[in-house]
């Protein structure tokens, strides 16, 4: 099998959460070959698994969703799906989980194993939905990876402990009554409210945690007060606890601010992420096998957490860098090809230090 070859046509084709139908097909097309016994899950998900003898099962993950942002890298492998991008890794992410479907497949090893092509970790918390279909299998350890190309090429990093943050979406709206500007105080401009909230939540940052808005909409034309504004944010620390806590806290200034100026304040959370912990006992294990690089904690939000507070597991940063850091989400990041193998090997070599044990 060509991983490359695989990775690109993966590449060309993303699709944002739970609308992964052609990777789905594609996958399952590729695991047919492999004769490897696979279910849906979460709508557009896949697990497939391995059943190589008796005792606990190893699961592996690979996240398969794509970002709604127009490439710009060039390459001759960039997305066939205009506005539509895998800037995230996660085609390099499918095609690891891919190459040690195969390489399972080749050679045997006497242990269980799961493969989950899990669906929509960039929004909508797909693994939190492939929690109950995974309940009956007597699950021992998972595992996975996430490429940036903010560490070297080809090294392993992480941390035990709290690697990721808990990362909340949150939506904040002002409502209030539309007026032509020229009488604008007959209205109650929402725009005007969720400005105070927002230089009142920026000028109070203790440093605690990490609450930002990416994204506001308010007003329809330029000469009506607008009737409403929302703002689209996002919550990160370092403990689910805090990031509760936060969101009552921002709900009571909200309202507090609407009430000064006649206002009314609506509040939704999105997709509760809590904090992604790396069993120290799995940290211990991989630096046994492979060179670790130890690395602060991020407050990069990743739903594989779910997966890691129900069983012990671990994730790590695959480095990508080359030089020039992009970052991830960036319309011109695009890991090199080269660093699937490595994901490939670092697997490889959790499976046989798990069949030495036996």
């Amino acid at each position: 099998m060509n991983l490359v070859e695989i990775r690109h046509k993966l590449h060309m084709m993303p699709e944002i959460a739970f609308r992964e139908f052609k990777t789905q097909a594609y996958i399952k097309e590729l695991l047919t070959d492999f004769a490897i016994e696979y279910e849906e899950v979460a709508g557009t998900g896949i697990l497939a698994r391995w059943e190589g003898g008796e005792g606990p099962y190893i699961l592996f993950r690979a996240d398969m969703d794509a970002l709604p942002m127009s490439e710009e890298t060039g390459c001759e492998f960039s997305s066939r799906n205009e506005g539509f991008m895998h800037a995230c890794g996660h085609d390099v992410h499918m095609s690891v989980l891919l190459g040690l479907v195969e390489r399972v497949s080749i050679y045997r090893p006497p242990v269980n194993i799961l493969f989950l092509f899990q669906p929509a970790e960039e929004a909508g918390g797909g693994a939190e939905l492939c929690l109950k279909p995974l309940e009956k299998y007597p699950i021992e350890e998972v595992w996975a990876l996430h490429v940036t190309d903010e560490y070297p090429e080809g090294t392993v990093n992480t941390r035990p402990g709290v690697l990721f943050a808990s990362a909340y979406e949150i939506d904040s709206t002002f409502e209030g009554r539309s007026a032509h500007v020229a009488f604008f105080k007959q209205g109650r401009d929402a725009v005007e409210g969720a400005m105070e909230f927002l230089r009142r939540i920026y000028e109070s940052d203790t440093g605690e945690y990490v609450l930002r808005f990416g994204l506001i909409e308010g007003g329809r034309v330029r000469n009506v007060v607008p009737d409403s504004c929302t703002l689209y944010g996002t919550i990160r620390a370092v403990d689910v606890s805090i990031t509760e806590r936060v969101v009552a806290e921002i709900e009571k200034l909200g309202k507090r601010v609407a009430d000064g100026r006649e206002l009314r304040y609506l509040q939704k959370v999105g997709s509760r992420y809590p904090q992604l912990v790396v069993n120290r006992g799995l940290y211990k294990k991989l630096c046994r096998l492979v060179d670790v690089n130890q690395v602060e904690m991020k407050y990069t939000g990743e739903d594989f957490a779910f997966l890691a507070l129900r069983y012990p597991g671990l994730m790590f940063w695959l480095g990508t860098g080359r030089g020039e850091m992009v970052g991830l989400h960036n319309s011109r990041f695009l890991p090199s090809d080269s660093v699937i193998e490595k994901g490939v090997d670092v697997f490889w070599k959790v499976i046989t230090d798990r069949t030495l044990s036996l």
